[in-house]
Order: C-alpha cells, then structure tokens, then sequence
C-alpha cells in the first residue's frame, strides 16, 4: 500500500479511483464496513482511503477526542483490508472549501473519482455544511457515484468511535474488541523502562503509550504482543505504578509469560490487549505486590486468548 502524507503529492491513476472518505480513527467495523465495499468494487481502479492527518476537531477549534490509532497503526489496518493507497491529508487546506469546490476541486480534479464511499453520517465542506444527501447529489453532478453505508451494530449498539473510547477507558476491553472488530493495540518501540520488575523477578516490556491515545483503564489485562513476527502472551499493567512511586504519564508494560529471553530492547512491538483482569491498586508492601503479579500470570495462562 502506498501512502501519501499531502493531498499535493496524489497521482491518479489515468482511468480514476474508487475513494472511501472518512477520519476513520481506529478503522473500526463501522469503518470497515465502507472501506470493505471500496476494496470488493474497485476493479481495475485503485482503492483509495483520504483520511486526515490530525483530527478535524482540532482545527476547527473543538475539544479534541482521544485517538483509538497513531497514523501508522491506520495504515497497517488499512494495508490489511487491502486498500491500495491511503492520503493523509491536512484539513486545514480543505476546511474552507464550499460543498460544491470539494466535490469539483478534490473529488473530481484532484483524486479522478468514479465511485465515492462513505459512512451514514458522513459531512464535509466548509464548517461540514455538507451530508451525504448533498454528496449525492453534487457528485452525481460531475458523474461520480455515491455509494452510502448504513451503521453497523454489534450486540445492539452501533459501532462508534465515541463508544469505544469509553468502553476502552471503562475497562470492558472485551466489547471494545468487538466493535473494533480487532483488538484494541499499543504499539511502539520497546524501551529500557526503570527495571523493578526485573527486580521482582517478572522482567517486563515496556510500551510508550503515544500522545493522544485512547489509555485503558488502570489495571490488569490479559494480553498477546507481537514482537518480531512472534506472538506471546502476556500479562500487562496499564497504570502508574502506585506502589513503587506512581509516575506522572501511565505506563503500559507486559511480562511475557512464554518468552524465552534475549535483548528487546528497541524492537517494534504490538501490545494487544484481550481481557480485563483486574483494576490497579495500591499494595501496603513489594512483597504482597509480587505475589499479585504470581497470581495474575497464574489467571492469564490460564485463558485462551
């Protein structure tokens, strides 16, 4: 997949491009639902995401939610769907567009599109004046065709990006799983950390949480990380670590409970987590917090995950 981080750069493809629109932070299954119909009709024509860089929200001057992925974790889920090409745009350079210029100066001059999907609620143009009925309409104008997506539920909810941001900060990871339609992931470079597991004798991962991101609820969960091309299971602390000094920025570290040792540091690591096991406290000693840990390894080797 090829991806392009200014909308300047595109080339199309001489004979046009199917487009999916949308932020589509976490490329959830709502998400995927449009991305999906993008991918299946492209036929020889691209399949092209036009994304965001940064969210809409902040240039617009509204409070800014949490991300649920970093930019490279949106390419790597977009590439596994199978789109062709994703263009991170800057919003700034297209939010005083009318309706009518997006459709006419990025849709059809710009991007060569004959096809264009988006989600139920989709808007655009100039302080989002425009809905999909517009889109529709415009784009049917310039003979581009439109094809809208109904909401996708799971479990009688609609999925949402809204909606999995707080079942990730209330800690039910397991029905934030099933509206994402993946697990929810941190992923970054492995780093040295401060060594008190090593200590304790359950040495750890450790994982920058990136600026912005959705962080779970403090606690225990149950966890596979893919270092590597290798899976492992493991048992991860997102938290402060009260007991032995809590930290300003929360922590996300993970013992490996199958790994047979060597020298992570500096890897690229995915952290992915799969079940809530308990919340986190405060131990009255090391001692009491190590034999926690033995259990909750115990618990977590347990589960099949």
């Amino acid at each position: 997949m090829k991806v392009y981080h200014n909308l300047k750069d595109y080339i199309p493809k001489n004979n046009g491009t199917h487009i999916a629109l949308g932020f589509f932070d976490g490329v959830h299954s709502g998400h995927r639902a449009v991305i999906g119909s993008c991918v299946a009709e492209k036929g020889d024509r691209p399949c092209v995401v036009l994304t965001f860089r940064e969210s809409p929200a902040k240039a617009l001057g509204r409070p800014i939610p949490t991300l649920l992925s970093t930019n490279e974790r949106k390419a790597e889920l977009l590439a596994q769907i199978g789109v062709d090409e994703v263009i991170f745009a800057d919003f700034n350079a297209v939010k005083e567009l009318s309706p009518q210029a997006f459709v006419t100066e990025i849709l059809r001059d710009k991007l060569h599109a004959k096809k264009v999907y988006c989600g139920f609620n989709y808007h655009f143009g100039q302080g989002g004046s425009g809905d999909t009925e517009l889109l529709k309409k415009l784009c049917a104008e310039q003979g581009i065709a439109v094809e809208v997506k109904d909401p996708v539920f799971r479990d009688g909810e609609p999925a949402s990006s809204s909606l999995i941001r707080r079942c990730i900060a209330e800690g039910r990871i397991e029905k934030a799983n099933n509206l994402l339609g993946y697990p929810y992931a941190i992923e970054g470079a492995i780093d040295s950390g401060n060594h008190i597991g090593s200590a304790m004798g359950f040495p750890t991962v450790n994982i920058p949480i990136g600026e912005g991101l959705t962080v779970p609820r403090y606690g225990v969960y149950a966890s596979t990380i893919m270092i590597d091309g290798r899976r492992y299971k493991g048992a991860t602390n997102i938290g402060v670590h009260p007991t032995v000094g809590a930290h300003d920025v929360p922590l996300c570290e993970t013992f490996l409970l199958d790994f047979g040792g060597g020298d992570l540091y500096g890897k690229k690591a995915t952290c992915e987590l799969t079940a809530f096991v308990r919340e986190e406290k405060c131990f009255s000693s090391m001692d009491e917090l190590t034999t926690q840990i033995k259990k909750d390894c115990e618990t977590i080797d347990k589960m099949s995950l």
